[in-house]
Formats: C-alpha cells, structure tokens, sequence
C-alpha cells in the first residue's frame, strides 16, 4: 500500500527528465514547432525548405510545412 504514494511522485519525475517533441505532425504534411528557428532547423536537417502556415491553435508555436 506504501508504494502507491510513491507512484506519483514517480511520474512527476519521469515526466519532468523528458524533454518535449519539438516538432509535432498534424496531419496532411502540416508540422507544428515550438518556434520558426526549430522549423527551419528541422526542415534544414531533411535538404528541405520551410513554408510558413501561420500560428498554431492557442498560440502554441508555428505551423509549417517542409519541401
């Protein structure tokens, strides 16, 4: 029973020492990033180019696309 008090906390911790997706699929190409720099250096790494889409929903960061 102790060790239900620990599990929380064990969450906590492992949530905290992962480091969050930078760049997140949406759907039909569509890619979303934290900032425009972490878009173009993701499309930078794969020889592609970055094109803008505009805001993500709730201000969350970008909207791209690579070609």
């Amino acid at each position: 029973m102790k060790w239900l008090v620990f599990l929380p906390l064990a969450w906590l911790v492992a949530g905290c020492g992962t480091p969050a997706n930078e760049v997140i699929p949406l759907g039909d190409g569509v890619l979303r990033a934290p900032t425009y720099a972490r878009a173009a250096a993701y499309c930078d790494s794969k020889d592609l180019t970055a094109r803008w889409l505009g805001k993500a929903q709730a201000e969350a960061g970008v909207k791209f696309q690579c070609r």
